[in-house]
């Protein structure tokens, strides 16, 4: 343009103002929808001011044109462009400018803006400032873009009209009057013949027009158009078409159908012959090397295709009429009963919904109701219905007012619980949820969050992901959070309880403490933030809440791996240990948060109290005094709890049992407790607290000094000998069992007490012989009545050491021995191991008289002759009364001297062979290496090695001994060596035995505590030399 002269300038902005006085024109003489012309033209009148502005001031000589030069050429085509779109529409017919309103008004407005858009471009400022160019220009800009080119709701209402007549082609001769009178209305024309007249011949002539171009579509609508004034009977009406054209729906049909793909076209285009098909299916058929039309069989003298606007046009028209009568088919039908019409209609309208520019006119035919109420009936098809409800419910908040209203969630749900999940119905929830009202309505709805913690589970990942969205749209309501845990979803109330406040946590706990928990269950609550938030709780002002998390804690100890957590926690112990110390606290309170650090402690492992500081300080010093200082004053129950819990940390916290013993305070303090306080519970604690300081101690019991130390005795004393509770006995037992052994005071006390008595009674109530003599019904728990067992042997050996004659002198009255054998067959591997001692104090009494020793070695090789003759008698069954009298008045070992024997005859009282037995069963135990210790009390009496020896290899001595060097404890071996060399050296052993023994002593001749001892019984068995290097 910059390259022309100043007079070719001019002229072209002359012709432009020209092209806009023809366009104010043009559009000033459309019929329809005057008020959006009329102000297109307006401000197009405002365009044509400003150029004649610019040409009388002549501004084009000006260097600054040549920037703005380009941009009128662009403005100058626009205009021209939308000249040609007024003048297509407003040539032809009325009545279809009246049907393409639309289309041709959303064409204006795209033109419209665009002409904006080109002044827009304008550099005018540049031009001339006087002019004021810029606002002028601004003032039309915003004009343009403020032009609605929108049909009226009366034009439209026109238009659905029209296409309906069109449609059902059976509209009355009144009917198309009336719409005639409106189609005058609306185009601004009288109803009379000559409008009509005139229209038709447009019609036709259009319809001429459209056939020659080969544009069916369009053709066939002019066509219907013509016949609907025929109907209006105001000129007459020609004959008939001949048959041989198709109906107007096989015809409608086939010109919107691609030849090639026999489909709908979406995107018709022309080929030069004139014939359209589908895009892709003539580009395809152009592919593979064909050159002539498909329809016509003409050779093409090129392939180019061309995109048929209007053939397009039409058909999108066509399908929103078929869509528009379709969907007013659909919704009539709804009201039917027939099942099949129904199931239709839904169909329909679905098809319909697909394009989501329906959804909005189905939404105002207020179908939403209606829809559900199908549904609930179970009789159609639910997944149609579904998907329908779900489009209107996506379009508006009235449309999910209006199905909640009637019942469309727990309709759903119900589907859910009969196993009937449709992806749908979620969808539907969901949109639901995403609204507070709704999403509390579907909380509330009976099962609706249990069916949807299930569906999480769902195999298919669609359901379960919109399940878990309805859940998490849900979760902003914390009684809901609640069902769904309690439904075994835990994840959003763990979420909740560390972002609530104290009371809502308190609250949360509560529902959590009446939850039914498994394993699988309580995992989830394996998260260190949940465990802190719960005890950081315990801090709060009001104890209402800490009841209740101590309530919920309490609870979650059930599980182990839960337990675990606590105890790792920082602020758990502190927690418990500041309620329970706390002033304020009510007992409730102190009694809960006691019992919560009792489980804690017990769970306690050792190398908790090295990564734990919490832990370790509730050990101190101070804090037993603290704990013990708490015991005296409180009432009984939380009394027991606190000894009970001094008690747990004396057993699991060696360093807590040297404080408490150190102290002769908290000594004193705990005898005081026992002997003032007569209640069960709290003496059993205290007992088995001293016990339990005592244990592996070798000073043994810590008494408190004279005379509380006898007034202390006393006090465990009647306890053993006179209550009728066997845990509480048990313990006195122990602390007895663990006195001083060097104590004269105590020998003396025991000396004069009932408590041997006691002694005898328990030892003879495990033997069935004595079932009579226990005071106390059996226990339910075997575990109470062995430790009574095991710690009244522990008494009992303080009276059977041969140091004290005394003692042992009154228990040689009672004959214990046979209950004690009875012990090594039934007891347990503690209560066996201080029987076999037991049994070897007795054997080791006193000796015989002086008189008699003498007597005793001349007769003991007879005895050992006697012996093996017995032994015939026994092997071939002889019989008769001397050789019977005989076997029953001597002792296989010591003959007639074990009747002056102080000490007890293992021989004569049976002990033998239990006591081989306890050596076999007992490998793995101390009570296999007493039990040898004992039998070794037979060999200490040279002037009986042989008959002994003989005794215990006729007991299957000899084969428990080689079990012993074969699979027993290193210092039970030596044990079981130093009696193997005694027996070997006085009785001959089997074959087997023989061969069985080299073996294994060989194996020991490697283990460098065995081997001296194993090489000297080798050469015993001469297996290996004298003078062997292992000696």
């Amino acid at each position: 343009m910059d390259m022309i002269g100043f007079g070719a300038r001019d002229e072209f902005l002359k012709r432009l103002v020209d092209d806009l006085s023809l366009l104010i024109t043009e559009a000033e003489d459309v019929t329809i929808e005057k008020e959006s012309f009329r102000r297109f033209s307006k401000y197009v009148d405002h365009l044509r001011a400003l150029l004649q502005d610019l040409r009388a001031k002549r501004v084009y000589d000006k260097p600054e044109w040549a920037a703005s030069s380009s941009v009128l050429q662009k403005l100058h085509s626009e205009v021209r462009k939308a000249r040609d779109i007024i003048k297509a529409y407003n040539s032809g017919s009325r009545l279809q400018l009246l049907l393409k309103c639309k289309t041709m008004l959303s064409q204006l407005k795209k033109s419209a803006d665009e002409i904006a858009s080109i002044i827009q471009q304008l550099s005018l400022a540049k031009l001339d400032s006087m002019l004021q160019l810029k606002s002028k220009a601004d003032e039309i800009i915003h004009g343009m873009w403020s032009v609605e080119f929108k049909s009226a709701a009366a034009t439209e209402a026109i238009v659905s009209e029209i296409e309906e007549s069109i449609a059902q082609n059976s509209r009355s001769q009144d009917h198309t009057m009336r719409l005639l009178h409106q189609i005058a209305d609306a185009v601004g024309a009288a109803p009379n013949v000559s409008l009509v007249r005139s229209e038709i011949a447009l019609l036709k002539q259009e319809k001429e027009e459209m056939e020659a171009q080969k544009q069916h579509a369009e053709a066939l609508q002019l066509s219907q158009l013509i016949h609907l004034l025929y109907s209006s009977e105001m000129i007459t009406s020609p004959p008939p078409e001949s048959p041989t054209i198709m109906s107007p729906r096989n015809y409608l049909i086939n010109s919107f159908t691609c030849p090639l793909s026999c489909k709908l076209m979406e995107d018709p285009v022309a080929i030069v012959c004139g014939h359209s098909f589908e895009r892709n299916a003539i580009l395809e058929y152009f592919r593979i090397g064909m050159k002539v039309c498909p329809t016509c069989n003409n050779e093409l003298s090129s392939l180019d295709v061309t995109q048929n606007i209007s053939l397009r046009s039409s058909i999108q028209e066509w399908k929103q009429r078929n869509a528009k009568l379709r969907l007013q088919s659909a919704v009539s039908s709804l009201d039917s009963d027939d099942h099949e019409v129904l199931n239709e209609a839904l169909e329909i309208l679905l098809a319909v919904m697909e394009n989501t520019s329906y959804i909005a006119e189905v939404s105002q035919h207020g179908i939403a109701a209606r829809l559900v109420d199908l549904l609930k009936t179970g009789e159609v098809n639910t997944k149609a219905a579904l998907k329908c409800i779900c489009h209107l419910a996506h379009y508006s908040e009235e449309n999910k007012k209006t199905i909640a209203a009637k019942g469309v969630i727990r309709c759903i749900v119900k589907q859910f619980c009969r196993g009937e999940t449709e992806p749908e119905g979620l969808v539907i929830l969901l949109e639901l949820s995403e609204n507070e009202v709704f999403a509390d309505m579907i909380g509330k709805t009976k099962d609706s969050i249990p069916c949807l913690v299930s569906l999480l589970q769902n195999s298919n990942p669609d359901i379960s992901q919109k399940a878990l969205n309805v859940l998490g749209n849900l979760s902003c309501n914390i009684n809901f959070v609640i069902k769904m845990a309690e439904a075994g979803y835990f994840e959003p109330f763990l979420a909740c309880f560390q972002q609530g406040n104290s009371e809502t946590r308190a609250n949360m706990a509560k529902e959590l403490t009446r939850m039914h928990l498994w394993e699988s269950t309580a995992r989830h609550f394996d998260n260190e933030r949940f465990i802190s938030a719960l005890t950081k709780t315990l801090y709060s002002s009001s104890q209402d809440y800490k009841l209740k998390c101590l309530g919920c804690i309490k609870k979650l100890l059930a599980f182990p791996r839960l337990v675990r957590k606590f105890l790792s926690d920082r602020n758990t112990i502190p927690a418990l240990h500041g309620l329970i110390q706390s002033t304020i606290s009510n007992q409730q309170l102190k009694q809960e948060a006691m019992e919560i650090l009792l489980l804690l402690v017990e769970a306690s492992e050792p190398n908790d109290y090295q990564t734990n500081p919490s832990l370790e300080e509730l050990h101190s010093q101070h804090n037993i005094n603290v704990f013990l200082q708490l015991a005296s004053t409180a009432n009984t129950q939380i009394k027991a709890s606190f000894l009970h819990l001094l008690l747990l940390m004396a057993q699991k916290s060696e360093n807590a049992r040297l404080q408490i013993r150190s102290d002769q305070s908290v000594i004193a303090h705990l005898f005081s407790i026992l002997e003032g306080d007569s209640r069960r519970e709290v003496r059993v604690q205290v007992l088995k607290l001293t016990c339990s300081i005592a244990e592996g101690h070798p000073a043994g019991v810590q008494l408190p000094p004279s005379p509380l130390k006898e007034t202390a005795i006393a006090t465990l004393l009647n306890i053993f000998t006179s209550s009728t509770n066997t845990e509480e006995r048990s313990a006195a037992a122990g602390i007895i069992g663990r006195l001083p052994s060097d104590d004269t005071t105590i020998n003396e006390m025991l000396c004069k007490s009932e408590t041997l008595k006691a002694i005898h009674e328990v030892v003879c109530a495990n033997d069935s012989r004595y079932q009579g003599m226990s005071r106390e019904s059996p226990s339910p728990l075997a575990t109470t009545s062995n430790c009574l067992l095991e710690n009244t042997l522990a008494v009992l050996l303080r009276y059977t050491e041969p140091n004290k004659p005394e003692l042992q002198r009154q228990v040689s009255k009672l004959n214990v021995s046979p209950s004690l054998i009875h012990v090594l067959s039934t007891g347990s591997s503690l209560a066996k191991q201080r029987a076999a001692i037991a049994l070897y104090h007795l054997s080791q009494s006193s000796h015989p008289d002086t008189a008699t020793t003498t007597a005793m070695a001349d007769q003991a090789q007879g005895f050992f002759l006697l012996f093996q003759f017995r032994r015939l008698l026994q092997l071939k069954s002889w019989c008769g009364s001397s050789t019977a009298a005989l076997h029953q008045s001597l002792c296989t070992v010591h003959g007639s001297a074990c009747s002056s024997r102080h000490a007890l005859c293992l021989v004569e009282a049976g002990a033998v062979g239990p006591l081989v037995q306890t050596v076999v069963s007992e490998l793995a135990t101390s009570a296999s290496e007493a039990a040898l210790v004992a039998l070794d009390t037979l060999l200490k009496d040279d002037a009986y090695l042989s008959s002994a020896a003989a005794v215990i290899v006729e007991n299957q001595g000899m084969t428990a001994i080689l079990e012993v060097l074969d699979k027993g404890r290193l210092s039970t071996k030596e044990v079981a060596l130093d009696l193997f060399y005694k027996i070997l050296r006085h009785s001959e052993i089997a074959r087997e035995q023989s061969l069985r023994s080299r073996g294994i002593l060989i194996s020991l001749l490697r283990v460098d505590q065995l081997k001296k001892k194993a090489a000297l019984v080798l050469s015993q068995m001469d297996a290996i030399p004298h003078q062997s290097s292992y000696f």
